[in-house]
């Protein structure tokens, strides 16, 4: 669906500020139909008529921030949906970034600075999922890229919180599931087979004396792969340092999180590598409905996103 979004948005079927011509919006974008449409329509005149007035009375320039989805926030997760048109333009400060617009109005994240980033295609991506909303809701939890993005300018630009999210990656090192061996059986091949090529991965850029444990205690990496591991995340910008600590976190290994990130592995595989306990589990005893397949879903997304915005962050 991200995929088919950020083609409809690159063919010009939906405005973005880079000379595309907008066009009407098919019915299906809207619930509730033409109906619908024409109320949202009034709704959006009526909004735009405000913030003219405001404008007028105050002299100062309405922004988009993505606070106002945060501060109107109803019990379900979703939030009004404030504006009409998305699109993408070029930001006008010599960064030579990319910037989302809603209704003209450049997108600016929870602390009020411009939502930036050096690759079109991000942007894109990122306006996708914002045109993607209902016609009613903006629906937050299905914006995995926007809250990337958004934690990285707000939060991995800072040094002590960058400092802390590294320490945390390092602090659960020893208990990676890369690290950390089931005893002899099935489930120890099952995650020998899916850790094989991370652990090759690992130790040519780590240190070739890692090596997985069957201890309660959780494994023992040398210093010296410590260190490494500190060396690279803090050469890290934010960008990828937010990537690799929320594919980590997800998948609750550091060494699946940095090998993802840095394509050493698929998604598919990355799922494989982090569920191979649980996946022995439903081989054995079945599978939960409502259970385990949600579970597999929510992993999935988790770290299909930190990965997708790496990818378009690079394809720029």
């Amino acid at each position: 669906m991200l995929r088919r979004a950020v083609r409809i948005l690159g063919s010009g079927r939906v405005s973005v500020a880079t000379g595309t011509r907008p066009q009407p919006a098919r019915r299906g974008f809207v619930e509730g139909g033409v109906s619908r449409a024409r109320w949202f329509a009034a709704e959006a005149d009526g909004m735009d008529k405000k913030i003219e007035k405001e404008k007028a009375s105050t002299g100062a320039h309405q922004e988009a921030s993505s606070d106002r989805v945060g501060s109107g926030m109803r019990g379900d997760g979703t939030a009004p949906r404030f504006y009409s048109v998305v699109g993408i333009e070029r930001l006008q400060d010599g960064s030579g970034d990319w910037g989302i617009t809603l209704d003209g109005r450049v997108l600016k994240t929870p602390k009020r600075v411009p939502l930036a980033v050096p690759s079109k295609s991000l942007a894109l991506a990122i306006a996708a999922e914002w045109h993607w909303q209902s016609g009613k809701s903006v629906r937050p939890f299905t914006m995995p890229l926007m809250a990337l993005v958004a934690t990285a300018i707000d939060q991995m630009t800072i040094p002590a919180v960058r400092a802390f999210h590294v320490r945390k990656l390092l602090e659960f090192f020893p208990s990676d599931v890369v690290l950390c061996r089931h005893e002899p059986g099935p489930v120890a091949d099952r995650q020998e087979k899916a850790h094989a090529g991370i652990l090759r991965w690992a130790r040519a850029e780590l240190g070739a004396s890692l090596a997985p444990s069957t201890s309660i205690f959780g494994a023992s990496p040398p210093e010296s792969v410590i260190a490494e591991a500190k060396k690279r995340l803090n050469s890290m910008d934010a960008f990828e340092l937010t990537a690799t600590f929320n594919a980590a976190a997800s998948a609750k290994s550091l060494l699946i999180g940095m090998s993802l990130i840095r394509n050493v592995i698929s998604i598919d595989e990355a799922t494989r590598a982090a569920r191979t306990e649980e996946d022995a589990s439903i081989e054995e005893w079945g599978l939960v409905e409502g259970g385990h397949d949600v579970d597999q879903a929510d992993i999935a997304v988790r770290l299909a996103a930190p990965r997708t915005m790496m990818s378009l962050l690079r394809a720029g």
